[in-house]
């Protein structure tokens, strides 16, 4: 049977010749109580069928036993899942042969996994915290016990960004010491590794694949190896020469090449650990000297570009080896953002270093943001920064006396008392534990930050946020 479009009141078919109806259009009625319905779109109150196939559904009581469609959407009607369910859900059983959220920790970032890896996030930092912003009732460190340090740290620039290795040490970058550093968590011991050249070597780093530390290439013209499983050091040569300070930041691309975020250089570095082939890709327009500092993996497999005295944001998508650009306005002035860090709603957002404000930039809509701060011009304040299991963002106290909070989801800027100032810090790194380890360059101590709430290991260890 085979029907045109339909608005009556109330329609209702129970058996015999109109045992199964089938339409082209939309059906709009207040009540339906059939036993197969076939069509494009359903809008009802109440409806009771034994087979439904439609692609769309819209009904206050639902009764089938069978329910063909492509996505179902439960207080949302825009479904972005197969079943997208907002609000309370209860299932007697459930068989299941993947949960497909959380796999979004092990998916390649990518336009088709965009969404996973993003959900991930999201219910990782949800299932921290009852409130947003906040961590479990039984995890708030009392005033003045949130920060403590553990000394033995060389001072003098030694060290630039840190990362988190799969054996639980924290691998610190060196830039103007000679040794690797390493600190242990769990005997809160700092030792070294001897061999690094010194002189502003290396900028930053990031996990490879295999556990191995690459080191970003500031003012050498090495890339800098470093195996945790052996605590030995190695070099790459890598020519061109891409000059002075030339990359401050890496990020672990999709494809297993790491891309080095161009500071003082003219063109982006990439970096093959397989092959140690180094490569260059041009910036055009060129964005100027100093121009971005750290870089963001985003979950569509793009990074983007922190902008330090760039009048832009860089975008750069490994999937085409293309840079592209989104200008800022009013443009945030000189040596304004030191780093980034990836939000659970997908925004990035901007550590202010020099800028009285934070920034944000949305790579969805190439939107760029700024939330006011009680900062001052010129105050070295903040370098890097980490998403903590909350959900707020703690940035890395530098000059800056105080710690600084960013709530995403009020979009309000605090700080905490007690950081040492005097260009302490370099970098961030979240623990499974709950700390978050700041990075020494000028203090004589590792800083710790106690957020007292334990966050999944995969979660401290993924490339969207294990970098500098």
């Amino acid at each position: 049977m085979s029907l045109p479009a339909l608005v009556p009141t109330n329609y209702v078919l129970t058996s015999g010749a109109n045992s199964a109806l089938t339409w082209t259009n939309a059906l709009t009625v207040n009540s339906v109580n059939h036993s197969s319905l076939v069509g494009s779109t359903i809008s009802a109150t109440t409806l009771q069928t034994s087979s439904l196939q439609t692609s769309s559904l819209q009904t206050t009581t639902l009764s089938l036993s069978t329910f063909q469609t492509s996505t179902i959407g439960v207080g949302t009607q825009a479904p972005q899942f197969a079943l997208d369910v907002r609000g309370g859900a209860y299932l007697s059983s459930m068989i299941t042969p993947v949960d497909q959220i959380a796999q979004g920790a092990y998916l390649a970032p990518s336009p088709a996994n965009s969404s996973i890896i993003t959900a991930w996030i999201k219910k990782t930092v949800a299932n921290n915290c009852a409130v947003a912003g906040t961590g479990p009732f039984w995890s708030q460190p009392a005033a003045g016990s949130a920060f403590g340090t553990i000394a033995g740290a060389p001072g003098g620039s030694a060290y630039s960004g840190g990362v988190l290795v799969p054996d639980g040490r924290v691998v610190f970058v060196p830039y103007v010491a000679t040794t690797v550093g390493l600190f242990n968590p769990a005997t809160n011991a700092y030792s070294t590794v001897l061999g690094a050249p010194g002189g502003a070597a290396y900028a930053g780093g990031v996990l490879l694949p295999d556990g191995r530390v690459v080191f970003v290439p500031c003012n050498t013209t090495t890339v800098g190896m470093f195996n945790p499983a052996t605590n030995t050091y190695s070099t790459v040569a890598i020519s061109p020469s891409p000059g002075g300070y030339a990359y401050f930041g890496g990020v672990l691309l999709p494809d297993g090449r790491v891309v080095f975020i161009p500071h003082g250089a003219t063109t982006i570095g990439l970096f093959n650990p397989i092959t140690n082939i180094y490569s260059t890709v041009a910036m055009s327009p060129a964005p100027g000297a100093d121009a971005y500092m750290g870089g963001v993996l985003l979950p569509d497999g793009r990074v983007v570009f922190v902008p330090r005295n760039a009048t832009t944001v860089g975008l750069f998508n490994p999937a085409t080896n293309a840079y592209s650009t989104v200008a800022m306005s009013p443009a945030p002035g000189g040596s304004a953002y030191f780093g980034g860090v990836l939000l659970p709603d997908g925004r990035v957002v901007f550590v202010p270093y020099n800028a009285t404000t934070i920034g944000l930039f949305n790579p969805v809509t190439n939107e760029y943001s700024t939330v006011a701060t009680t900062l001052t011009v010129n105050s070295n304040a903040y370098w890097g920064g980490v998403l903590l299991p909350d959900g707020r963002v703690l940035f890395v106290p530098h000059s800056a006396t105080t710690f600084g909070l960013f709530n995403p989801i009020t979009n309000a800027y605090t700080t905490v008392a007690g950081a040492p100032g005097s260009n302490a810090y370099f970098g961030g790194v979240l623990l499974p534990d709950g700390r978050v380890v700041f990075v020494p360059l000028n203090g004589g101590t590792i800083g710790l930050y106690l957020s007292n709430t334990p966050a999944p290991k995969d979660f401290c260890l993924h490339p969207c946020f294990n970098k500098f």
